[in-house]
């Protein structure tokens, strides 16, 4: 029956189109997302802060200044006291000297907290500076998602205005083929999505359960009915049928209509 076979048609055309909504799916991908994996694994796998001062450029920038600042101190103490005995070095002279070596080393020493403090500084800056970069790399892709989103949203309303359109054509051409045999175009059967087939059946139940049209349309020859005046359907036009061509079933049916008239008269 025809309401079996719209419905076995909308439920493959359903099918149909969700397995083609699968395979039409938007690649929500953007071209942002290599960096932004890349910037999230050099955050979450960055190791924690640990100060090394022979790790420290600025450290060993201070140390070579101060050692050789120190050693230059130390050599001009010995040379002076060295002066002052007649310019022969001794166990003062050294010990001053060391004593002066070792005032620069002591201050870099002190140098140290710092030193520290800055290390620290920059390793801290250096995180917020990935994160900066990770925080605007995730806003361009959010914005490239957001503009296919966007345009997928339309594309999907603009599919399903259409989809509703050809709902309402489908019922709308069903109905007016089931209550008045209606024979639609080509263009009126493609606008409703039905076929011609789909069609022709629609219009057969109408003409079978209407035998006035179904004699007047010429598809189904009809056989008069006696004196009642009735018409009953052949069953399909086979060669048993008694009323031939068109022509004659309206033959037929005035021959039985004057008869009923008469019959009218005389009572």
């Amino acid at each position: 029956m025809i309401p079996d076979e719209k419905a076995r048609t909308d439920y493959s055309d359903t099918m149909e189109a969700l397995r083609q909504a699968e395979s039409a799916l938007p690649d929500f991908s953007t071209s942002y997302d290599g960096e932004i994996r890349r910037l999230y694994e050099q955050i979450v796998n960055r190791p924690a802060f640990r100060y090394d001062p022979l790790d420290d450029p600025l450290y060993q920038s201070y140390r070579d200044q101060a050692v050789s600042e120190g050693g230059r101190a130390m050599r001009d103490t010995v040379g002076q006291a060295a002066a002052l005995t007649g310019g022969y070095g001794s166990s003062y002279a050294q010990s001053v000297g060391q004593q002066q070596y070792g005032l620069y080393l002591q201050k870099l020493g002190q140098m140290m907290p710092e030193l520290y403090e800055a290390a620290y500084e920059r390793y801290r800056d250096e995180g917020a500076d990935l994160q900066g970069q990770f925080s605007m790399a995730k806003g361009l892709a959010d914005s490239e998602y957001g503009r296919k989103s966007e345009r997928f949203k339309l594309a999907s309303s603009l599919e399903q205005q259409q989809y509703e359109r050809g709902e309402k054509s489908w019922q709308k051409l069903t109905s007016l083929i089931s209550q008045s045999g209606y024979q639609p175009s080509d263009a009126e059967l493609s606008a409703a999505g039905m076929n011609r087939a789909q069609a022709e059946a629609l219009r057969n139940d109408y003409l079978q359960s209407n035998p006035i049209a179904l004699m007047l349309s010429g598809a189904w020859p009809l056989s008069g009915g006696g004196d009642g005046g009735g018409y009953a359907y052949s069953g399909g036009g086979s060669a048993g049928s008694t009323a031939g061509t068109k022509e004659q079933a309206k033959l037929d049916a005035y021959k039985a209509s004057a008869s009923n008239t008469d019959k009218r008269r005389r009572l």
